[in-house]
């Protein structure tokens, strides 16, 4: 999948967004003349288009270094950026290295165009990044955002100072001074063929809790390693089906804009669906009724909330719309699951 058809969390980029209304930007205005999702900040778990993530940092942001403007997000990010399955598996573990292999095994979940491995050297152990937006001017945004999960975690059974031996960047950007300020132990390097964090053994083997570590588990490398090969592939529709469900608060998104979104023409889309064995309305019913489901999933959300957070003027128009795709209404959805 070429490099138009990445996918992160909103949750990533409201870590940016918080820092750019800090510094007084007019995000809402920059939003409202965007392609992105007008309420991503209230839907953080929902996934949009990483390239045009990118871009609209690189233009909001403008004012700031791109690389200060990473520091800064990785700053204000918190485990409480990951999705809550992450923070519960990632919990359930009690070693560093095994945080660190439940969190690169569901970023390559979230984010199915990322390869990662994980390389052993002398004291220490390298995880390398290769993003489809390697050669992207703002790659370093995206850089970031993994650099500043994986360094939460380790955080999380170190101390919240914590700091890898190196960071390298496959960005051309040069850091500026408050970047070596905030990683003084950290060398750091820029223009780099892989993007990668290193970090000591010792700190790895480190726990949280009662749980020891004596030694690292030696399928763990085999494992880390190889585990991208496990996250299939986005398929069109499925990535369509999760690019779309954003928008879908306001109305469907018409096709023409997923074709800007993503870079392929609308007659490509089309003809790929196709050859999918699926068409573009159908990805949109498919979007709202999983969206549904998701919804009515949460017993705090009433079913008439549910029809207005996916667009529907009318409750009644919802309860048709769900009951011809699933073949029951939304209150016996709701009453089979619980």
């Amino acid at each position: 999948m070429d490099q138009r058809l990445g996918l992160v969390r909103a949750a990533y980029l409201n870590d940016f967004v918080a820092i750019l209304r800090d510094v007084g930007v007019p995000v809402d205005r920059f939003m409202a003349e965007s392609s992105l999702p007008q309420n991503i900040e209230e839907m953080p778990q929902m996934q949009i288009s990483t390239p045009t993530a990118v871009d609209w940092l690189a233009k909001v942001g403008n004012d700031i270094n791109p690389m200060e403007l990473g520091l800064l997000a990785s700053v204000y990010a918190t485990s409480s950026s990951l999705f809550p399955l992450q923070q519960t598996v990632i919990k359930s573990a009690h070693s560093g290295i095994k945080r660190l292999e439940a969190l690169l095994g569901l970023m390559l979940y979230e984010d199915r165009t990322l390869k990662i491995r994980i390389r052993q050297k002398a004291d220490s152990y390298c995880v390398d990044i290769q993003s489809p937006l390697k050669n992207h001017r703002y790659n370093c945004f995206q850089e970031w955002i993994c650099f500043q999960a994986i360094i939460a975690i380790i955080r999380s059974v170190t101390d919240p100072a914590w700091c890898p031996s190196e960071l390298s960047f496959s960005s051309h950007i040069r850091p500026p001074e408050v970047i070596y300020n905030a990683y003084p132990n950290t060398r750091i390097f820029c223009a780099q063929p892989q993007t990668s964090i290193t970090i000591p053994t010792s700190d790895l083997l480190k726990t949280y809790g009662k749980v020891g570590a004596t030694a690292l588990d030696p399928q763990t490398l085999i494992k880390v390693t190889n585990v991208y090969h496990e996250a299939a592939a986005w398929e069109l529709p499925s990535y369509l089906r999760a690019l779309v469900k954003p928008y879908l608060t306001d109305g469907p998104i018409k096709i023409d804009s997923v074709s800007e979104i993503t870079g392929i023409s609308t007659r490509t889309l089309q003809r790929n669906l196709k050859e999918n064995g699926s068409s573009y309305s159908q990805i949109i019913q498919e979007a709202r009724f999983e969206l549904a489901c998701s919804h009515l999933n949460n017993q705090n959300m009433k079913v008439i909330d549910v029809a207005i957070a996916l667009g529907y003027e009318n409750p009644q128009h919802f309860s048709r719309a769900f009951r011809r795709f699933a073949g029951i209404t939304p209150s016996e959805y709701r009453t089979q699951i619980l």
